[in-house]
């Protein structure tokens, strides 16, 4: 394996050959066991292992977080339910609006702009379908957090456990879109099912934090997730097998939040360290959780970026505004010290072209 530091993905961003290392690791250790069309074998082995880790009775393997999210919205809400979600939530805005057009389903958007929305929204939105000449109820609330479109930022623990209790209070179901959970888990210091608790379903990206390729779980009761399994198979997402996912899932289900609470140290003693150079400027995101904004002004930061990967330090693109970088914090940081990251950052400042 490289000992880079990305500063790009969500987990540790493995190469094609690094994923391959892993995969032939774990079959060699003989820790390979097969699933038939994603039932049974390691594919159940993971099922369980993220029900216990998020705190539910049951966990189903799905392809995509985009099907999870879906069928949990799915199975919580009936035929043409109501859905509270955020405006810039990802299942409003980056599906294809699938809910709306596969499942009948209608997404109320609260909260625009912002991570969260508040329970004195919710309550109106609520009521307000109450007293129609036609009265209909919100069936789910479906929160994400957090929230991949605003930097990552939380949701808000207070607020969402407010809005968990008054749901509950009025018979209606809470959805998690916790693709990144353990991001916001291993950055508060809280357990994730400290979160979990406050919802009838969870899904997790295995992708993200868990170093797959591909892969997602969905978590709750077993009396929701029985009928999950048959959803999937009508959605085209029992795949063949789908062993390599959960190989891979299993072999960093235990690891990613103490790697990830010893590598914020080293990150943040490194964001210290260019915050205090002249030649850069370092914004924290409100409420936020693993991404940093790094303005290195003056600078070519195309030029800048390519010195510090011959260093092992990989940078995203530049962002969009030409003047900064949106950098993640994973484990990957965990691969030296603060003290070679700050050295790396400030010979490439040295040696960069003018902007």
């Amino acid at each position: 394996m490289q000992n880079a530091v990305n500063f790009v993905s969500d987990g540790l961003g493995l190469t094609p050959p690094e994923f391959a290392e892993v995969l032939g690791h774990c079959t060699e250790t003989g820790q390979v066991q097969l699933d038939s069309y994603a039932l049974g074998g390691m594919v159940e082995q993971v099922e369980q292992k993220f029900a216990d880790l998020l705190g539910k009775e049951q966990a189903v393997f799905m392809p995509t977080g985009t099907m999870a999210n879906h069928i949990a919205l799915r199975e919580l809400a009936g035929a043409q339910g109501k859905v509270i979600v955020q405006a810039e939530s990802h299942i409003y805005r980056d599906i294809g609006d699938g809910p709306q057009t596969l499942s009948g389903l209608n997404l109320i958007p609260l909260g625009a702009k912002r991570a969260a929305f508040t329970l004195a929204e919710v309550e109106e939105a609520v009521q307000s379908l109450l007293v129609e000449r036609v009265a209909t109820h919100v069936r789910v609330i479906s929160i994400e957090s957090p929230v991949r479109r605003l930097d990552d930022a939380m949701f808000g623990f207070e607020e969402m456990t407010k809005i968990s209790a008054y749901a509950h209070q009025q018979g209606i179901k809470m959805h998690l879109d916790g693709a990144r959970l353990f991001v916001e888990a291993a950055h508060t210091g809280a357990d994730p099912t400290d979160i979990a608790t406050h919802f009838d379903t969870v899904f997790v990206s295995l992708s993200k934090c868990f170093n797959c390729a591909s892969g997602a779980v969905l978590a709750g009761p077993a009396s929701v997730m029985k009928d999950v399994y048959h959803t999937r198979r009508m959605f085209g997402g029992s795949l063949p097998q789908a062993w390599p996912q959960a190989a891979v899932a299993l072999h960093y289900a235990d690891t990613f939040l103490p790697a990830y609470r010893s590598a914020w140290p080293i990150a943040e003693a490194l964001f210290a360290a260019l915050d205090a150079h002249e030649g850069f400027r370092v914004e924290y995101i409100p409420n936020g959780t693993h991404i940093v904004r790094l303005l290195v002004p003056g600078k070519n930061l195309d030029h800048f970026r390519d010195l510090l990967h011959a260093h092992q330090v990989h940078l995203p693109p530049v962002d969009e505004d030409g003047e900064s970088f949106r950098l993640k914090v994973n484990p990957s940081a965990n691969h030296t010290s603060a003290e070679n990251l700050v050295e790396a950052f400030r010979a490439a400042h040295t040696a960069s072209d003018p902007a």
